[in-house]
């Protein structure tokens, strides 16, 4: 077993596909000191095919951490970076753990280096996770691509959720964001599998780049309308994701609705869609005892408000914006403790 005596002070790296965030971690309060948001993220390397600006970015961000809290980078005994930063898009790429897989997985498979962009401070690099297919070689991958899935940092999220609810049995993890992500989890707190969509990005993109940017406000929601929520809904059961995206522009021309009504109407139809895709996956899990649905406002309520519209009778546990902060942090460190409590001489 090996025996590490920690300094108190750590910073908890989360970089996801479009923002960063780092947290100074005080060990001994349990408490987050301070924060630094970065708006950055791998979407970065993708459009410029360069992680140049990324490690730019995340050095620049660290040095701004240190600077305000009058340390230096011997202050800090470690850093643990998770999420899209452990990607072939990130600055250090760790491969997945493959589902079904506990805690201690991620522990086992995390590593551990110094790069000059995280200015040599010893970083372990958490590891996401990727669904088990078992296909024979006759079989036709394109047929069985639903199957397959990905997800990075939402697995210290989901570790983190879980420690804050008292659930029991089965369940799934709603995370709204950039991609929604559904986690399903099993009655011993092991994730089981992910399922991904580009729900985030599409509102973003459709926002910004087609017709409906006149009808849309930037922001998007500013509060929930339940009403419009659940219209946007029905658009799209009925006639369709794209012809639903086309009522924003007619309700624009055609009714008095205001730009946040449009918008719930928007939102509510890219859920259904997400929402449909749960539904298929549910049948693998089966029943379901809880769902908790994290990410961030305005998202995190109207994904609550649908699914709670789309089954009464599932328990949905919507988490606070205190209990997503510390998702992060609890999720992190609870992999780090793991980490350090293994045996590396068997």
């Amino acid at each position: 077993m090996r025996k590490v005596v920690l300094n108190v002070m750590v910073i908890l790296i989360d970089s996801g596909t479009t923002n960063s965030r780092l947290r100074l971690y005080d060990r001994s309060t349990s408490k987050v000191l301070d924060t630094e948001k970065i708006q950055i993220g791998v979407k970065d390397t993708a459009i410029s095919g360069s992680n140049t600006n990324l490690k730019a970015q995340l050095k620049r961000g660290l040095e701004r951490l240190l600077t305000k809290n009058q340390l230096e980078p011997t202050d800090i005994e470690y850093l643990a970076a998770s999420g899209m930063i452990t990607s072939n898009l990130g600055i250090y790429e760790v491969p997945h753990v493959s589902s079904p897989a506990g805690i201690s997985d991620f522990a086992k498979y995390s590593k551990v280096t110094k790069l000059e962009e995280l200015l040599n401070i010893p970083c372990i690099f958490i590891p996401g996770m990727k669904n088990s297919v078992c296909l024979s070689e006759t079989e036709n991958l394109v047929s069985y691509i639903n199957d397959f899935d990905v997800m990075r940092g939402e697995e210290v999220e989901s570790f983190g959720l879980l420690k804050q609810f008292d659930v029991k049995g089965k369940g799934i993890m709603v995370l709204p964001g950039s991609h929604t992500k559904f986690v399903a989890v099993g009655a011993n707190k092991e994730l089981l599998y992910c399922l991904s969509t580009l729900g985030g990005e599409t509102l973003q993109a459709i926002q910004k780049q087609t017709i409906l940017s006149d009808s849309l406000d930037s922001s998007l929601i500013e509060n929930i309308d339940a009403k419009m929520l659940e219209c946007g809904y029905e658009a799209a059961k009925q006639h369709g994701l794209t012809r639903s995206f086309y009522h924003i522009r007619l309700l624009d021309l055609f009714t008095d609705l205001d730009e946040n009504q449009r918008a719930n109407y928007f939102t509510g139809s890219v859920i259904y869609n997400d929402l449909q895709a749960l539904s298929k996956s549910l049948e693998e899990i089966g029943e379901i005892d809880w769902m908790i649905v994290g990410g961030s406002n305005p998202l995190r309520k109207a994904f609550t408000h649908l699914l709670r519209y789309m089954n009464h009778k599932w328990k949905i546990i919507e988490a606070e914006d205190q209990q997503v902060e510390l998702s992060l942090v609890f999720g992190a460190t609870d992999i780090l403790t793991n980490y350090y409590n293994l045996d590396f001489t068997e």
